[in-house]
């Protein structure tokens, strides 16, 4: 007999580094799948935030159908560092927009804590072309987007430093 017709398979060494190669890949792909994921859901969010122009002007355009004027009043004017917007809220799913604390009531049901997940901020600009003026009847304001605004099961809101954001212009005309 030939060596070649005594040889009917692999040998065990071959077999135990053919299985030390697989194991070896497959548990280096699977510790790389959070690290893939973690950028797959921050671009998703992203996409939201950015989708909230569109409910955030319809929503705007609610508040300001009985008086431009008294939404342009609620809406406080620019100020370095950006603070104490006009404050909304959205699900994230983005398609929910409630008003806070502003003096207008919010329509429907409020958000579930666990549903805060954007935090709409606006502020008018204070100088001219884009300052209100009664007379135009064009409100232009800056808007900032910031998430996650409440991580599900958190007690508390998430600390500003700690979210992402991302900032746009909306303007109304009467």
């Amino acid at each position: 007999m030939s060596a070649m017709q005594q040889r009917g398979g692999f040998s065990m060494v071959e077999v135990v580094i053919a299985v030390g190669i697989f194991a070896v890949s497959v548990v280096s792909i699977l510790g790389l799948l959070p690290a893939l994921a973690r950028p797959a859901g921050e671009s998703a969010d992203l996409l939201a935030a950015q989708r909230l122009t569109g409910p955030l002007e319809i929503e705007l355009r609610r508040l300001a159908a009985p008086d431009l004027d008294a939404l342009a009043a609620a809406v406080p004017v620019m100020s370095a560092p950006l603070q104490n917007g006009f404050a909304l809220m959205a699900a994230r799913d983005g398609l929910r927009l409630h008003p806070t604390s502003n003096g207008f009531p919010a329509t429907g049901p409020t958000l579930a804590q666990d549903d805060q997940y954007f935090f709409i901020e606006a502020w008018q600009f204070a100088q001219p072309p884009l300052r209100y003026d009664s007379q135009s009847g064009l409100l232009a304001l800056h808007v900032r987007v910031s998430w996650p605004y409440y991580n599900p099961g958190a007690p508390a809101p998430t600390p500003f430093a700690e979210r992402n954001q991302v900032t746009f212009t909306v303007s109304l005309i009467r």
